[in-house]
């Protein structure tokens, strides 16, 4: 196990202005390293419940301390290695809990999730992301996006030909993702690892975020404040008053010089803290 690493972190989520209920989820567990937005899909059975197992499997394969065989099957990696192996096998974990529970009950059938969620550990970030939940780092003052959307536009545009005005006039179906945990037995996850800095600052979100709001105003925003609390409420205000069109969250996790410091928060779903 690691020393625990100086992060400062913080969370928002809000409904927006356009729909009824909360179907995101994330946590916030810098104790573990770990920060997590989950995103239950719009027009899906019980995306709310979705999203929440994501966080909660994911979360509950960090904290075992027994049985790692499954979770890094590999016992001669180093831990970064192990690392790296166990978040990815711990997302897939929570997309076979999703998918098995769909299955199980009428209420849940095809109830799915987008998932991004990030690891730090001693000078390496480990991600791991499906469909259009997003993780960026702010470095130098610079915002750069480390995910790739799973999306239908996304996938259109990959070579960049400038057709995007083309594809959204065509289709109004062109934001609509193509992965998403839950739909299947299996499901391919895209996972890097990033070498880190002091100073290093993560945004994992919802498309409630990065949607309505261009990436310059996100980036002058984390630039200008200090505080990530006041940061991330900040952003949510901003996604609102872009229109609010779906439900908005944002983690922000910041690596310190090195000093430990733990203060951790719960998972959290539909804007209501569940605490340890």
């Amino acid at each position: 196990m690691y020393p625990q690493l100086a992060i400062e972190a913080a969370a928002q989520s809000d409904v927006g202005q356009r729909r009824s209920h909360n179907e995101d989820s994330f946590a916030v567990l810098p104790c573990l390293g770990l920060f997590m937005v989950a995103d239950g899909l719009g027009g899906h059975a019980a995306g709310e419940v979705a999203s929440r197992m994501a966080i909660e499997v994911v979360k509950s394969c960090f904290e075992e301390a027994g049985d790692l065989e499954e979770t890094w099957p590999y016992g001669a990696a180093t831990p970064h290695d192990r690392d790296e192996v166990r978040l990815v096998m711990s997302v897939r974990r929570a997309n076979r809990a999703i998918y098995e529970a769909s299955q199980r009950q009428k209420e849940t059938r095809g109830m799915a999730t987008t998932f991004a969620g990030v690891l730090l550990a001693p000078g390496m970030a480990y991600i791991a992301h499906v469909g259009d939940t997003r993780v960026y780092r702010m470095r130098g003052g610079k915002l750069e996006r480390l995910t790739r959307d799973h999306s239908l536009l996304a996938e259109l545009l990959e070579d960049d030909d400038g057709a995007r005005e083309a594809v959204e006039a065509l289709s109004n179906r062109a934001s609509a993702v193509t992965r998403a945990l839950g739909c299947s037995e299996n499901v391919e996850i895209d996972w890097r690892v990033e070498a880190t800095k002091p100073g290093d600052l993560f945004l994992v979100c919802s498309d409630g975020l990065w949607g309505p709001v261009p990436e310059g105003r996100i980036a002058g925003i984390l630039g200008a404040h200090r505080d990530l609390g006041f940061a991330a409420e900040l952003l949510i205000d901003l996604a609102n008053e872009h229109g609010g069109p779906d439900n908005v969250t944002c983690v922000l996790a910041r690596l310190g010089d090195g000093a430990k410091r733990c203060v951790e928060a719960g998972a959290t779903h539909g804007g209501f803290e569940e605490m340890p």
